[in-house]
């Protein structure tokens, strides 16, 4: 191990630490979004789904297999504890949402094995935002520059390098 490397449960703590669990009205206004503080919570949900995808993403390229599962565990651990008190999402129910997330995750997942950037799967997490009327069709741009700062897909990567 050298000597700048985490455990499972440090990395799992870094990752979820590094992941935005929020998104306010008043954010969403500096981005020119419009949105009831309900629609700003189903935006977070959206916005932590996609994170999670590209943390799970991370894991997958970055960690070895035999203990993936364990290091996911902790993730998905660590954002119930959090659900609705530091992550929030109104009263959207954890177990609701890890449903919801799988589907999502699949879907992402398709387009990552289609050969898509992450710009690209960012537009898709837009477009279905837009389909569930969370933003205007005007206001699609401007979510996918909040989506650009709100989903640091190279941190994660980063991040798990010094897993050992």
């Amino acid at each position: 191990m050298s000597a700048n490397s985490m455990t499972p449960m440090q990395a799992a703590v870094a990752l979820v630490a590094a992941m935005p669990t929020s998104v306010s009205v008043q954010q969403l206004e500096e981005y020119g979004i419009k949105a009831t503080v309900e629609q700003a919570q189903a935006i977070t949900q959206e916005v932590v789904s996609l994170n999670l995808f590209w943390i799970f993403a991370a894991i997958e390229a970055h960690i070895p297999q035999k203990y993936q599962s364990a290091l996911s565990e902790l993730i998905l651990d660590a954002m119930e504890t959090g659900w609705g008190t530091t992550i929030t999402v109104g009263s959207a129910a954890w177990t609701a949402y890890l449903n919801q997330w799988q589907e999502r995750r699949r879907r992402y997942s398709r387009l990552v094995e289609e050969g898509v950037s992450p710009l690209a799967v960012s537009a898709e997490a837009a477009a279905l935002m837009e389909e569930n009327q969370l933003v205007t069709e005007a206001e699609r741009r401007n979510l996918l520059t909040l989506l650009i700062d709100f989903v640091p897909v190279d941190t994660y990567g980063q991040l798990l390098e010094d897993v050992g």
